[in-house]
């Protein structure tokens, strides 16, 4: 899959880091950074004083040593690069803080300061590869494996996010409309101004909205476990806590349904839509064939050659009684949707972040290994004309007896409304990054 843009407006994408471009980048940056987080910031800027290189397995993990306040970071892929801008920020270590230490799949480690608090910080890294960016209380940290080598690569960083964060302060919550609850493990999420690495702007921010979609309802159960668990029930339940456990965050969470009531796909993203939400969360179980299928999937909108996706798309768009788009299934009319490109990006992104989140925090709660089982395009019609980031969760399969046990205990569904919450609020608060190369 093609990298995508991590961050907020006004990243960059584009070749490798010529000498050119880091001139022009240099004049520009100093600018820009001024321009977006105050000039007075720079006098108070943070440093990273330290950093440290070590392998984790087939992974390559880079820790960054923060002191002070006031960073702020945005992350863009290119080609082959990972870029990490930074403001607020001085830098305390070499341009090549790794010299003669390359670990594959990182082929060497760059870093420039350009004036007024503005540096960046360029990895590059070597074939295909997957990443993860997590900024915790005192250092910036990225771990990068070879695609697919990992597979709960994000988790145990995001956890390690969690600990850590760094809480908003009382007057940002309070101007969000916020609780004052405690800082890490269900901290209020600060507004919903994404940026770089977080900034706040100058206008007090509302609360962000997200609109979470129980999948199915009312005449359509969707699919059902072998001992008539339905899918309908199971979503409203796990939407409900994630719900609540938004709320507690600070966040304006609400219900397409929130009863057992039938509404047809369409109206489920304008829903969304009238009420100007932030993010799309659609709540489903998942089928197989195969018996012994297990996991955890996330979608966002996209074409796909892949059958299991086809099928599964088959099965979530279509129910007799017009439940699916005009003429059935349609993908010209589905790839009409894509063309505000940076809303897939971001669904993308979104995507991965609730995947690696939920798949750690469901295999915590039942303390087993839950398959991973990656965020993925399709073409889902339920996503179809969201004017936000848009992804279908896929919360276990039914057809699993083993996982329907699982999503019969309400301790288990809480895990995964609370992995769910924890994705989202490292979205809003943009504190991690998760993708690939």
């Amino acid at each position: 899959m093609a990298a995508e843009n991590r961050s907020g407006a006004g990243a960059m994408r584009g070749g490798p880091m010529t000498a050119r471009r880091l001139r022009a980048w240099a004049i520009a940056a100093p600018i820009a950074f001024a321009l977006t987080c105050g000039v007075g910031r720079a006098a108070r800027a943070a440093t990273i004083d330290g950093a440290a290189l070590d392998r984790r397995g087939p992974a390559v993990e880079m820790r960054f040593a923060i002191r002070g306040r006031g960073l702020r970071w945005r992350l863009s892929a290119h080609r082959q690069e990972l870029w990490i801008d930074l403001s607020g920020t001085r830098l305390g270590i070499g341009a090549r803080p790794f010299a003669g230490r390359a670990l594959d799949p990182v082929g060497g480690v760059t870093t420039f300061a350009a004036g007024a608090g503005a540096a960046r910080i360029v990895i590059a890294v070597n074939g295909r590869a997957d990443y993860v960016v997590v900024r915790t209380r005192h250092q910036l940290v990225v771990r990068v494996a070879p695609a697919g080598a990992v597979p709960d690569l994000a988790g145990p960083l995001l956890a390690e996010a969690r600990r850590t964060r760094i809480a908003p302060r009382r007057a940002a919550r309070a101007q969000a409309g916020v609780g004052a609850g405690p800082a890490g493990e269900g901290s209020a999420i600060a507004g919903n101004e994404r940026g770089a690495g977080g900034a706040a702007g100058s206008a007090p921010a509302r609360r962000p909205i997200v609109m979470i979609d129980p999948g199915h309802g009312g005449r359509d159960p969707g699919t059902e476990s072998a001992d008539g668990i339905a899918e309908k029930a199971l979503a409203l339940q796990i939407a409900q806590m994630l719900r609540a456990a938004l709320i507690a965050r600070g966040v304006d969470a609400r219900l397409t349904r929130g009863a057992d009531v039938f509404i047809p796909l369409a109206e489920r993203t304008a829903i969304a839509n009238a009420a100007g939400a932030d993010l799309f969360v659609s709540i489903h179980l998942n089928s197989s064939p195969n018996r012994t299928t297990s996991g955890i999937e996330t979608y966002y909108l996209n074409n796909t050659t892949d059958r299991a996706t086809i099928r599964l798309a088959r099965m979530e768009n279509g129910v007799a009684g017009g439940y699916s788009a005009p003429a059935g299934p349609d993908l010209h009319y589905i790839l009409a949707d894509l063309r505000q490109q940076y809303k897939a990006n971001e669904s993308a992104s979104l995507a991965r972040m609730i995947e690696a989140g939920t798949v750690a925090d469901a295999g915590a709660a039942a303390g087993i290994r839950v398959n991973e089982l990656g965020a993925k395009q399709g073409p889902f019609y339920v996503l179809v004309g969201a004017l936000m980031p848009a992804v279908l969760v896929e919360c276990g399969f039914l057809s699993n007896a083993g996982e329907a046990r699982l999503l019969r205990s309400p301790a288990y569904r809480r895990a995964l409304a609370e992995g769910i919450a924890q994705a989202v609020g490292h979205y809003f608060n943009a504190d991690a990054a998760v993708g690939n190369l």
